[in-house]
């Protein structure tokens, strides 16, 4: 007998094993989220469960990334923090704040209020309310960046849930200018202003404004899904301290730059609507 033949099958066979299992959990787990999203409603700021139901109310942290060079594969780790335990019929609804970002590596990161189903039927499931709320506020309103008489020039105007402003770009031999939104966690960027020689772009960099309730599960969740549910396949969205960054772009040389922190923070009351549910597993 060929033992080494032997072991090398065993492996296999338990390799196959684990993503089969692995697999069916999976399955499992959408068909709760999407019976538990089926089952609730939303109405008068308020979420009507079916039901009494045990929860643990605190905070979902999620990380992904790929790992691995040969064998690469996608690593999801989920953290729930537990602030305190509830019965309820009913959870209310207030703003919280939350932050998400995908970039386009796949690398995200996400930290959202949240519901954790502790028993019954829907035991490991994650309700995680969104209710768009913010106070925005710049470090400094102007940034400029200039080689000799070329310069890139910018004005930023804070609203509520938004920054806006004008990109002035003037030029002879340096390629032109961008404006870019980005945070440091997942090293995720959004272009907001580009201008190529010498001209003008505006900009309006809207915060998002849709409430939402998901409903996650606590084991399987794969982080890659929230694209689906923000429509967009690179993002940063919510409260978070963003680097506004300043380019003149300058050939054969360093470019130039100048940034300034905008920090995104809790706002006093929410924005309207009735808050959209997604299962996102």
């Amino acid at each position: 007998m060929d033992w080494g033949a032997v072991t090398f099958f065993a492996i296999m066979a338990l390799l196959v094993a684990m993503v089969l299992v692995g697999n069916e959990r999976k399955k499992r787990a959408m068909a709760r989220c999407q019976r538990l999203a089926e089952s609730i409603r939303v109405e008068e700021g308020r979420i009507i469960l079916p039901g009494e139901m045990k929860l643990k109310r605190g905070r979902l942290r999620i990380r992904g990334e790929w790992h691995g060079s040969k064998n690469r594969h996608y690593y999801v780790s989920r953290e729930f923090t537990g602030i305190e335990d509830i019965n309820a019929e009913e959870i209310p609804l207030s703003p919280e704040p939350f932050s998400v970002a995908i970039n386009g590596r796949d690398t995200a990161l996400a930290d959202f209020p949240a519901y954790l189903v502790t028993e019954g039927e829907f035991r490991g499931s994650v309700l995680v309310p969104i209710l768009p709320s913010y106070e925005v506020k710049v470090e400094k309103d102007t940034l400029e960046a200039s080689r000799e008489l070329e310069f890139a020039h910018t004005r930023v105007e804070s609203l509520n849930n938004a920054i806006s402003g004008t990109l002035y770009v003037n030029v002879a031999k340096c390629r032109g200018a961008r404006l870019e939104l980005e945070i440091d966690g997942p090293r995720a960027k959004e272009m907001l202003a580009e201008v190529e020689g010498s001209g003008e772009a505006g900009f309006e960099r809207k915060f998002w404004s849709e409430p939402l309730l998901l409903v996650m599960d606590r084991s399987q969740t794969d982080p890659r899904k929230l694209r689906e549910v923000f429509g967009r396949r690179e993002f940063v969205e919510g409260h978070w301290e963003y680097t506004l960054k300043l380019t003149l772009d300058v050939p054969f040389s360093k470019d130039e730059h100048d940034t300034t922190k905008v920090v995104v923070g809790l706002g006093k009351g929410a924005m309207g609507g009735k808050p959209r549910v997604e299962s996102v597993v």
